[in-house]
C-alpha cells in the first residue's frame, strides 16, 4: 500500500514537472504573439566614399589609347638630309673600271639625279639621303637598286651586258652578204631608261650573213634588217641576258617590189623633175636601206625594194613643193606597183605637208603607242581623240603588240575610207570610227 503511494507521488510530480516546462515555453510565446510587432530595423546603406568615386564617363567614349595624343611626327627627308649633306658614291663597270657617264637615279623621286665623272663618281643633293638608287650606263645592265646615304661612300657595281648571235638569210635560205642591221625597239629588264639604243644601226658585210651584237643591256630587243632591194623586215622578239648571248637568231629577208610612176604639178600637170621618192615609215628605228628615188625630166621615178605585199607608204620632197606623203599602197605580191602623184605649190599660209589618214602624229610610250598630238580640224580631232590616248585597236584587231610603224601604215588609208580605233583613256576603252581624209599642216 504504501509502494502504491509512493508511485502516485512520483507520478504526480513528474507530471507537474512536465506542465512547468510546458508553460515555461507557451508563456513568452503567447507574449511575443500579443504584443505589437515595431517595424523592421533596417541596416544603414553603406555608401561609397565620395574620394573614391571614378568621375563620370559620357557614353561611347573612346579608349584611353585613342585620346592620348600621337607622339609629333619625326622631321621630313628633307631636314635630314639637309643636315646629313649630300650623297657621294661611285659607280663601277662590270670589269671594276670607273662606270665614266653613268646616271644615278632615285628610283623613288627620280629628279634627284648625278652623272658619274670620269673616275666614275657622283654626288645627289641632299635630299636623296636615304632614297633607293639605281645607276643606268648602256650598253651595260642597270646596277640593282641599292638603299644610299650621306656620309658613306655608296657602291654601285653595273651588269655585264649581253649580245645577240644569227644570220640573215633570203627566202631560199641562201645568206645575204651585206645589210643594215639595226635596233627596233627595246625593253630593259631594269628600271633605267634605255630608249637612246632605239635606232642603233650597223652595217654588216659576210659571206655567211652571220652577226653578233655585242655588250647589249638585258632586255627584250627586236632587230630590223633591210638590203638594197630588199624592205625592211623585222625580226622575233630576242631577249637578252646580263653576261650570255643569244644565239640562232634567223631573220629572213624577201625581195622586194618596184614602184613606178609620175610626179606632177597638181595644177599644171607639168612634170616635177627630181622630187624625191621615198619609204616613210617603215621601220619604227628609221634605219633604212632603200635609197630613194629621183624623178627625171619627164616626172617619171623607179623605187625599188618597197614591200611585196601589206600596205606601205612613200613620202614625196622637193623645194618648191608641199611634202605629201601617199599611203595605202600595196604590190600585193606582184613584182611591181604604179602610183602617180600630184604635188601642190607651196603657199603664203605656212602649211608645208599633205597627208591622208586620220590626222594624229603617234609615239612610242611606256603605256605602248600613243597619241602624241592631233592635227586641228582632222578626223582625230574631230572625232574626240586625244593627246595621250593609247591605240589598243584598230579596225577590231589588238594593236598592244604592234610596233609604231605597223599602226602607222594601218591608220593611213585612201580618203573617203574609214577606220576604227580602240584608245584606252584613263583606263576606260573608247572606241570611234573615223572617214579617213587629206589632212594638210
Amino acid at each position: 500500500m504504501a509502494e502504491g503511494r509512493t508511485a502516485g507521488a512520483q507520478r504526480r510530480a513528474w507530471l507537474s514537472a512536465a506542465l512547468l516546462s510546458v508553460a515555461l515555453l507557451v508563456v513568452p510565446l503567447l507574449f511575443w504573439l500579443l504584443l505589437p510587432r515595431p517595424a523592421p530595423v533596417m541596416p544603414a546603406r553603406q555608401e561609397p566614399a565620395p574620394a573614391r568615386l571614378a568621375p563620370p564617363q559620357p557614353e561611347n567614349t573612346a579608349p584611353r589609347e585613342v585620346e592620348v595624343e600621337p607622339p609629333a611626327p619625326p622631321p621630313p627627308r628633307e631636314t635630314t638630309a639637309a643636315r646629313a649633306g649630300p650623297v657621294r658614291g661611285v659607280v663601277f663597270d662590270p670589269e671594276g673600271r670607273p662606270g665614266a657617264g653613268a646616271t644615278v637615279r632615285c628610283t623613288d623621286e627620280p629628279s634627284l639625279s648625278a652623272v658619274a665623272d670620269a673616275e666614275g663618281r657622283f654626288e645627289l643633293p641632299p635630299e636623296a639621303d636615304g632614297c633607293t638608287a639605281v645607276a643606268t650606263h648602256p650598253p651595260f645592265g642597270d646596277t640593282e637598286p641599292a638603299r644610299v646615304a650621306a656620309g658613306r661612300d655608296n657602291i654601285l657595281h653595273l651588269i655585264a651586258g649581253g649580245s645577240i648571235v644569227g644570220e640573215v638569210v633570203d627566202q631560199s635560205g641562201r645568206p645575204v652578204e651585206e645589210y643594215l642591221l639595226a635596233i627596233e625597239s627595246f625593253l630593259p629588264s631594269g628600271s633605267g631608261a634605255h630608249g637612246s639604243v632605239n635606232g642603233r644601226a650597223r652595217r654588216v658585210s659576210d659571206p655567211s650573213g652571220a652577226f653578233q651584237w655585242n655588250d647589249l643591256a638585258p632586255g627584250r630587243y627586236v632587230l630590223t634588217v633591210s638590203a638594197p632591194g630588199r624592205p625592211p623586215t623585222r625580226s622575233a622578239p630576242v631577249d637578252v641576258e646580263a653576261g650570255s648571248a643569244a644565239r640562232r637568231v634567223r631573220i629572213v629577208l624577201p625581195q622586194g617590189a618596184t614602184l613606178r610612176g609620175r610626179v606632177v604639178d597638181a595644177e599644171s600637170r607639168a612634170p616635177v623633175v627630181e622630187a624625191q621618192v621615198e619609204l616613210d615609215s617603215a621601220t619604227s628605228s628609221g634605219a633604212n636601206a632603200i635609197s630613194l628615188a629621183l624623178t627625171d625630166s619627164n616626172g617619171d621615178y623607179q623605187l625599188q625594194g618597197v614591200p611585196a605585199s601589206g600596205p606601205f607608204s612613200v613620202r614625196v620632197r622637193h623645194d618648191q613643193y608641199m611634202s605629201k606623203i601617199v599611203p595605202g599602197l600595196d604590190a600585193r605580191g606582184a613584182g611591181s606597183v604604179r602610183a602617180d602623184i600630184e604635188l601642190r605649190l607651196l603657199g603664203d599660209g605656212g602649211s608645208r605637208e599633205e597627208l591622208t589618214g586620220i590626222g594624229a602624229m603617234l609615239a612610242v610610250s611606256s603605256s605602248g603607242v600613243t597619241i602624241a598630238d592631233v592635227i586641228e580640224g582632222g578626223p582625230a580631232a574631230l572625232a574626240g581623240l586625244a593627246q595621250g590616248d593609247v591605240i589598243v585597236r584598230i579596225d577590231g584587231e589588238t594593236a598592244t603588240d604592234l610596233p609604231l610603224a605597223d599602226c602607222i601604215q594601218r591608220l593611213r588609208g585612201p580618203a573617203g575610207t574609214r577606220v576604227s580605233v580602240g584608245v584606252d583613256r584613263g583606263g576606260r576603252v573608247l572606241e570611234v570610227t573615223m572617214r579617213r581624209d587629206v589632212v594638210v599642216h
